[in-house]
């Protein structure tokens, strides 16, 4: 079982789901990260000027400006967004007007803005956070899954393997003893004691079940093939070649069935049920930020900023800080959409959405409480199968025998001797066939109420690498 595990190409590609779901809770998270920027702009002009001051330079104002601004901004949990500015303006001008030229002024601005309705709240801002780690949430209990029905399908495909092998050797031996009845016919036939019409029956005996061999063959390969699959043994085209052989053999241990504990312990732990719940919980946080968006925008807005102006750029620096020239201001804004319709339609949307998938986790648990039960009564029929198959098998070998027993003596034909050879290869098989079903349906059985991990001691440690003990 460990090399399914290890190799399963199913197994392998759910293994990336998490990761990827991982770095989307990561991407969400980012929402949040402070950003720094840092931005500059250059500018010269020459425009004319009606301002008499400039009579002396032919009317014409001239300016050159050099600024850069840097700072830092960001969104927080609550909703608001600040920014932290620093400033700096280079101005070269003709005017008389100005006390210095050039001139150098700096400003370091804090602004910050607050939603107070829409928009605002610690759970609101991190809905998207919230819903991508129940994402993750959901592609673990997907990947617990897929390990569970990977390891459920090798069992199946083994069996059926054991299966077709067992089945092979019962069509081989049945060929063997057509063709032992053959060689005694034409003996007797060539002695007298036959009429010849007892050799062409055995021939077309042996003919169908050379046939049946045949088919038997390739049944084994088939199922070899599917193995291989699912182990995922056979990289280059020569290893498809490697035949399989399976090391256990079907035996038979009566396993006690409690269906109602069996259910209880499904609808506790199985990833389908689980992923339902997570989903009915991601609803809810869309019906939530649907819900608030209803509300109008309302925003509280605020800034400080300390100024400097000066001759030059170490001054303008030292001024800054000197609290000497500074500003303040604030306001709340209101915006309140008229109709609201798309808002409206939205949180409809998620009720809807909400309601579809509450629907779906109590369909979800019928469902997995009918698999239950049906498996759980495989597992009881296979039982009385087994024993029923293995009463028809003693009979049809003591049918065979009395038949050997009255063709011997002349009171019995070859057509009745073939004819209980094949009822008893029949019954061969389908006693094995009973307990092979038995072993599948308890296979079944534990993947119905994902008890598989637990049978084989299969222990997860992370997407894309787990752990079998035996």
């Amino acid at each position: 079982m460990s090399i399914a595990l290890a190799r399963n190409f199913d197994i392998t590609i759910a293994g990336f789901d998490p990761d990827i779901a991982e770095s989307n809770v990561t991407r969400e998270r980012s929402a949040f990260d402070p950003q720094a920027f840092v931005d500059t702009s250059v500018s010269k002009s020459k425009l004319g000027s009606a301002n008499n001051a400039f009579n002396a330079t032919g009317g014409i104002r001239e300016t050159d400006s050099l600024g850069i601004a840097a700072g830092i901004r960001q969104r927080i949990i609550t909703g608001a967004e600040y920014s932290l500015i620093l400033r700096n303006l280079r101005e070269s001008t003709n005017s008389p007007q100005n006390a210095f030229d050039p001139s150098f002024q700096t400003s370091l601005t804090f602004t910050i803005e607050q939603p107070l309705l829409k928009n605002f709240g610690i759970d609101i801002n991190q809905a998207r956070i919230k819903v991508a780690m129940a994402t993750k949430e959901q592609t673990l209990h997907a990947y617990r899954s897929r390990v569970i029905q990977t390891v459920d399908a090798v069992q199946q495909a083994y069996w059926n393997l054991v299966f077709s092998i067992e089945n092979l050797q019962f069509r081989r031996k049945s060929l063997d003893l057509a063709k032992d009845l053959l060689r005694r016919n034409k003996i007797q036939v060539e002695v007298g004691t036959l009429a010849p019409i007892e050799i062409t029956e055995a021939e077309a005996t042996v003919a169908s079940r050379e046939e049946a061999l045949l088919v038997a063959e390739r049944e084994v390969k088939d199922r070899e093939d599917t193995l291989k699959m699912l182990l995922n043994v056979a990289e280059q085209p020569s290893a498809w070649g490697i035949s399989i052989l399976p090391r256990d053999k079907p035996e038979f241990e009566v396993v006690q069935v409690d269906e109602m504990q069996l259910t209880l312990d499904a609808l506790r732990k199985h990833a389908a049920l689980e992923n339902a719940r997570i989903e009915i919980d991601k609803r809810k946080i869309d019906m939530k930020v649907a819900g608030q968006n209803l509300l109008p925008e309302v925003n509280l807005s605020a800034s400080a900023s300390n100024n400097a102006l000066a001759d030059n750029q170490g001054e303008a620096f030292e001024e800054q800080f000197k609290n000497e020239r500074y500003s303040f201001s604030g306001g709340v804004s209101f915006r309140i959409p008229i109709g609201n319709r798309q808002a409206e339609a939205d949180y409809r949307q998620a009720q809807l959405r909400h309601a579809k998938t509450v629907a779906s986790y109590h369909q979800t648990q019928q469902v997995i409480m009918e698999e239950v039960r049906r498996n759980a009564r495989r597992v009881r029929v296979n039982v009385k199968r087994i024993e029923a198959t293995r009463v028809a098998r003693r009979l049809a070998e003591e049918r065979l025998d009395a038949q050997e027993k009255k063709f011997k003596v002349g009171l019995s034909t070859s057509r009745n001797i073939l004819e209980d050879q094949e009822r008893l290869a029949n019954a061969l098989t389908e006693e094995t066939r009973a307990l092979i079903d038995y072993h599948k349906s308890l296979a079944s059985l534990d993947r119905a109420t994902h008890s598989t991990l637990e049978r084989f001691q299969i222990e997860m440690l992370y997407p894309g690498e787990t752990t079998a003990k035996k």
